[in-house]
């Protein structure tokens, strides 16, 4: 299992890539799936994003460090877990990359964008909520960072009924 980088001083939240986010523990899904003729592999591990960091970035310019802190801050007084499966599950792809994600619930969420857009004075859509269970590459995911990109870069899918079981949907 590869090294996390955990923040908040403790081993809930991880930041890597520009990302924050929450590791999921998943333990009973096949390998592999066939979607649309193509075979996608299992992730070694599993996370939801949180918070794409270095979109904001990007958009508003350097405030990583006031980010963090703000989140850190943030969920000291706030819970932010898993909370379900929404049951639903989506195919994503991209030029070269393909993957397989399944929404979820996750609390305070919404506050936390609303609550850190009203902070920097920016708007900040809360993350879609979802976890890369299957990617085409090895552990290669694609950014669905926001609901307009959800919805451009994904479709909804079936999935196996051992993957809905395999996450406690049966």
């Amino acid at each position: 299992m590869k090294e996390r980088n955990y923040i908040c001083g403790g081993n809930k939240f991880t930041y890597s890539k520009g990302y924050i986010t929450l590791p999921i523990e998943i333990n009973d899904l096949p390998e592999s799936i066939l979607i649309g003729g193509e075979t996608l592999y299992k992730k070694p591990s599993f996370h939801v994003s949180l918070l794409c960091v270095k979109d904001i970035i990007e958009k508003y310019g350097d405030m990583e460090e006031k980010i963090l802190n703000f989140f850190c801050s943030f969920v000291g007084n706030n819970d932010i877990s898993f909370v379900r499966y929404l049951g639903e599950f989506r195919f994503a792809k991209n030029e070269e990359r393909k993957t397989v994600v399944a929404l979820c619930e996750i609390s305070n969420l919404k506050e936390l964008s609303e609550s850190l857009g009203r902070e920097l004075g920016v708007e900040i859509p809360p993350q879609p909520t979802h976890i890369t269970l299957y990617t085409l590459q090895p552990d290669v995911g694609i950014g669905l960072n926001n609901p307009t990109t959800m919805e451009e870069k994904s479709a909804p899918v079936q999935v196996p009924e051992n993957i809905r079981h395999g996450l406690g949907l049966a």
